[in-house]
């Protein structure tokens, strides 16, 4: 027993143990990239990428209801004065605090997206100012910022009003 300790904490003990705990990390971290990133561990068999994890950037859809889509056909030109004047509340001109700037631009939003923008900072609002004309492309609108493009994808609700059911940020 005195022999075989001796032998493990003499210099080639300890690096035979430091290598074995090399490989070992080394072979634990190559099944950890075979391992899929959805969850389901290859049960299935499926191949998993980790594109269908990344594939949803935001809340923004394209998912289209009622009578409120126009995606073969161009917006009217109510729903772009009202993306145009979301963008400008967005914008937060005012320098309203979190709840103040939640309440400006509620009445642009379908109580969806207003719900989804609960909490939201507009100190993280990534433009100062409408740097261009609107562009309408099917149910979308493009308004482009100093610092990027906004997409807001618009719906008609009852009574003819048009409302944001979707914002999507890209910037250049």
């Amino acid at each position: 027993m005195n022999r075989a300790l001796r032998i493990i904490f003499s210099r080639y003990g300890i690096v035979v143990i430091i290598l074995v705990l090399v490989l070992g990390v080394i072979a634990l971290a190559n099944r950890r990239q075979e391992t899929p990133l959805d969850g389901t561990n290859g049960a299935d068999g499926s191949d998993a990428t980790s594109e269908a994890v990344t594939a949803d950037d935001g809340f923004a859809t394209d998912d289209c209801e009622d009578d409120g889509c126009f995606t073969d056909e161009e917006l009217p030109q109510e729903a772009v004065d009202q993306a145009v004047a979301f963008a400008e509340a967005w914008l937060n001109p005012n320098g309203y605090g979190a709840q103040g700037w939640l309440d400006s631009i509620r009445p642009f939003l379908t109580e969806d997206t207003a719900a989804l923008m609960e909490g939201v900072d507009p100190e993280a609002v990534p433009a100062t100012e409408v740097a261009g004309e609107p562009a309408p492309d099917g149910p979308k609108v493009a308004v482009p910022l100093d610092t990027g493009t906004l997409t807001l994808t618009m719906v008609e609700v009852s009574g003819g009003d048009w409302l944001v059911s979707a914002i999507d940020w890209e910037q250049s």
